[in-house]
């Protein structure tokens, strides 16, 4: 398989042709808007812990025209790989209603019909929006685990929201972020990676953004390139979102959603010895009503500390980038971890190791089977080449543009 390649021609351009193809009509606005990597923290955000995130090249741009109905129609162009691993563009269709959001299915209509609906209820859309034909044109293929869909998410409120005197200012972007995050967890079956959306907001293509969770800042960091080593996203499959353990992540933000609740705090990393506080809790409430709908106590511990150990090695990771300390920085990222029951891709990870990456994690855990790689830049073009002999996909991460309002 080639390594993979993007056309000549940005999504921004040409999704205005295929907008007007596909609906006969102008777009009103067109957006787009970065893929993100993760590179530590996917799965501590409810917590309170600390995510990082950085932008690359590729991109996704959304152009939509109104309607006169409450119908949100969505046509997603994006690049897909043949069984000859020949590369084409798959479209994707979707539709939901405005009036009815609540009560439709999941899927891609209502996900962006969520996204749509939530603007309008929280003010930022005029109460009268009519329904909408929606384009999106995007070069970041699905299960390489670089954000396709939320790239998708962000432009799209970007374009809607093209006319806001504010639209390049942070409080707004950071509202922004939070209505996609909220859509997607209310309409969508797969897990949320919140950083995703703000990083493509309020990210530096230059840096990666430190998120947060217990205060909710977002500040820079120097970015890996600069540590002598090439970036690629590695995956052996392609075209398909990885939902497979979406149900198993979402009983765990449920019950740390719970917990937070219980002890009166937007985050259980401020509550001192909080793994053994909340283990304690549990005990309590299966003392009182029983243990159906809630995890074991040892579940609850081990996926507590997990958190807490997590955010402490995104810290150290931070912490490692912006002394410029590479040694510490590569060690942290390829120390194993236990993610107590999460399905990773561990045996690719070994492999990429093997093959002279200076450091390989998943790229997000319970999330993707995708791999994102850190190899010495004297080792990139025989890393590159064997893997695609192997038939891996290979996608170099280089830096991106944050997301924007095209026209």
């Amino acid at each position: 398989m080639p390594l993979w390649t993007t056309p000549d021609t940005p999504p921004a351009d040409r999704v205005r042709e295929s907008h007007e193809r596909i609906t006969g009509s102008s777009p009103v606005h067109i957006a787009d808007a970065p893929a993100t990597w993760v590179l530590i923290g996917e799965n501590v955000d409810y917590y309170g812990g600390v995510t990082i995130v950085g932008l690359t090249q590729l991109r996704a741009a959304v152009a939509f025209s109104s309607r006169d109905d409450d119908s949100v129609h969505v046509t997603f162009r994006t690049a897909e790989v043949d069984e000859a691993g020949g590369q084409h563009v798959r479209e994707v269709v979707g539709e939901a209603s405005l009036a009815s959001i609540n009560d439709a299915a999941p899927g891609l209509g209502t996900r962006y019909a969520g996204i749509v609906h939530n603007l309008i209820s929280r003010q930022m859309l005029s109460r009268e929006t009519t329904g909408m034909d929606i384009t999106v044109e995007s070069d970041i293929p699905i299960g390489s685990g670089m954000g396709a869909m939320y790239a998708a998410d962000v432009a799209l409120a970007l374009a809607l929201l093209a006319d806001h005197e504010d639209i390049n200012e942070a409080p707004l972007r950071t509202r922004i972020a939070e209505l996609c995050s909220q859509a997607v967890d209310t309409y969508s079956t797969m897990p949320v990676l919140r950083a995703r959306h703000t990083a493509a907001l309020r990210g530096v293509g230059e840096t990666v953004s430190v998120v947060d969770y217990a205060d909710g800042s977002v500040t820079q960091a120097p970015h890996p390139l600069r540590s002598g080593v090439d970036i690629f996203s590695v995956a052996k499959d392609l075209g398909e979102p990885d939902a497979s353990q979406a149900e198993l992540i979402a009983r765990r933000r449920k019950f740390i959603d719970a917990a937070t609740h219980n002890f009166g705090t937007e985050s259980l990393r401020s509550i001192p010895d909080a793994p053994a506080r909340v283990v304690e809790w549990l005990q309590a409430i299966h003392q009182v009503r029983g243990t159906d709908g809630t995890p074991t106590e040892e579940q609850a511990h081990d996926w507590m500390l997990f958190s807490e150990n997590e955010t402490l090695r995104a810290l150290a990771v931070a912490k490692a980038l912006r002394s410029r300390r590479q040694n510490d920085l590569f060690h942290l990222l390829n120390t194993p971890h236990d993610t107590h029951g999460l399905d990773t891709p561990n045996e690719l990870v070994k492999l990429l190791n093997l093959r002279g990456a200076r450091a390989a994690r998943p790229a997000a855990a319970g999330m993707s089977q995708a791999v994102v790689a850190f190899v010495p830049v004297p080792h990139t073009q025989n890393f590159v080449a064997d893997l695609v002999d192997d038939g891996f996909y290979v996608l170099p991460v280089l830096q991106g543009e944050v997301a924007r309002v095209v026209s």
